[in-house]
């Protein structure tokens, strides 16, 4: 997968940060934007700033980012995740977190995209992951991902 670095990568915002802690617990930008009293539409607007600011894409990379970067605490580790990971679940895991697009990923690990958003998705549920940024987020509760590869800019593990 090819880096991409932004050009004049920076850290998000404090304000930018809570959002993505938001979503980091499993919240949805609704459920988010409620409990910090703003719109659905600055959420949207400050995760997009975000982003850009972090060199990144996706709002799950930019939990990563804000993880690598100690802006967001870190999760506590426990105990394996449930029902373990396979090598290329791990895979799929931190090209999410290094900023992949599905197309991306799917290349990036051999399957078929169909097939490689079903692993997605039965990782997700199997992790009881709301969405990607919560999944991120719990990989690095897991101990599956931590800072060795820095953020979307960088390498695909």
């Amino acid at each position: 997968m090819p880096a991409r670095p932004g050009p004049a990568a920076s850290h998000p915002t404090p304000a930018q940060v809570k959002i993505v802690g938001k979503l980091a617990q499993g919240l949805s930008t609704s459920k988010a934007a409620a409990e910090l009293g703003l719109s659905e539409g600055t959420v949207a607007n400050q995760m997009s700033h975000g982003n850009r600011r972090a060199g990144v894409r996706h709002r799950h990379a930019l939990v990563h980012a804000c993880y690598v970067t100690e802006q967001l605490p870190r999760p506590e580790p426990t105990a394996s995740p449930p029902g373990g990971i396979d090598d290329t679940e791990t895979k799929i895991l931190w090209s999410l977190a290094l900023d992949g697009t599905y197309a991306e990923i799917a290349q990036h690990c051999g399957l078929p995209h169909d097939a490689m958003k079903k692993r997605i998705r039965a990782l997700r549920a199997r992790w009881g992951a709301e969405h990607d940024p919560h999944l991120i987020a719990l990989g690095w509760m897991f101990g599956v991902l931590d800072g060795s590869y820095g953020t979307g800019g960088d390498q695909v593990a």
